[in-house]
């Protein structure tokens, strides 16, 4: 069998990424790059099983699989407090949720891991979290609590499904002072002995479209698009809140890696290693 010649890249369709993707798109030569499309879980096993090179996946899969990967440097999905796209809705406070089984979106591994740690540090609360297709509104009918994530949480929470509505990154920096690294850009190491050239071109270049997103989100004239249902100040303070960058956000980190290990979910806080960019 012929090698696939082009560079198999994931692509989350969530408005968080979107100013990265778009730079990617627009302003930068990728013909050798196929983008493959996913929600973070499902990226997260194509890149475990050999079908992608390189993706945006969530943190919690390179620290159960750190031996596979590789990071690109300097380049996250973070928030330095709120998210406002991971959210935890409600009909109650979080403090006075009853023990009963929480429902959580199928899409996401990161966030059901940080709810479960927020829950269990802070709260000492023990509430089984169940993985579930139902929308918000559905899920809400039938457990206390419901996690969504991306553009699922931000159409929920501006048509207020719910009457309490959680911001996990926020919780989580109200709760240790540090910022929140949801998803790392992870190379898979067995791409890279086959693909190296191509994976380091396309982390030089991400690192190029990575600042040229936040050239453009930083422009005072407001031109990144954004479907309609999108109010014009909700999108400009969303993505102002996020960060691009992982060198501020280490300490979170690794503070997510020692607890996820408290809690059993992995065995041992990974070291963090990266591609060389010659």
């Amino acid at each position: 069998m012929t090698p696939n010649p082009m560079l198999r890249v994931g692509k989350i369709p969530f408005l968080n990424l979107f100013p990265i993707f778009r730079a990617l798109e627009t302003r930068f030569p990728v013909e050798y790059v196929r983008f493959v499309s996913g929600h973070p879980s499902e990226l997260n096993r194509k890149l475990r099983s050999g079908k992608l090179d390189i993706a945006p996946s969530s943190s919690i899969e390179y620290g159960k699989f750190p031996d596979r990967y590789l990071l690109c440097p300097n380049i996250s999905i973070s928030s330095r407090s709120k998210v406002m796209s991971v959210l935890l809705f409600s009909h109650r406070p979080v403090n006075d949720l009853p023990g009963d089984p929480i429902a959580v979106t199928s899409g996401s591994d990161t966030s059901i891991i940080l709810l479960e740690i927020l829950l269990r540090e802070f709260l000492r609360k023990r509430n089984r979290l169940v993985r579930t297709p139902l929308s918000a509104g559905e899920a809400l009918q039938r457990y206390p609590a419901y996690l969504a994530i991306g553009d699922e949480a931000i159409r929920a929470s501006l048509d207020g499904v719910a009457d309490q509505v959680t911001d996990l990154g926020e919780w989580w920096h109200r709760e240790t002072g540090t910022p929140f690294v949801f998803a790392l850009w992870i190379v898979s190491r067995d791409s890279l002995r086959k693909r190296g050239t191509a994976l380091r071109r396309f982390a030089r270049t991400l690192a190029a479209a990575k600042d040229a997103a936040r050239e453009e989100i930083d422009r005072e004239d407001g031109l990144l698009s954004a479907p309609e249902w999108i109010p014009r100040d909700f999108l400009s303070e969303y993505w102002r809140n996020l960060s691009y960058d992982l060198s501020g956000e280490i300490e979170g980190l690794e503070r997510f890696f020692l607890l996820a290990r408290k809690i059993g979910r992995i065995p041992e806080p990974p070291p963090l290693r990266f591609l060389d960019l010659p």
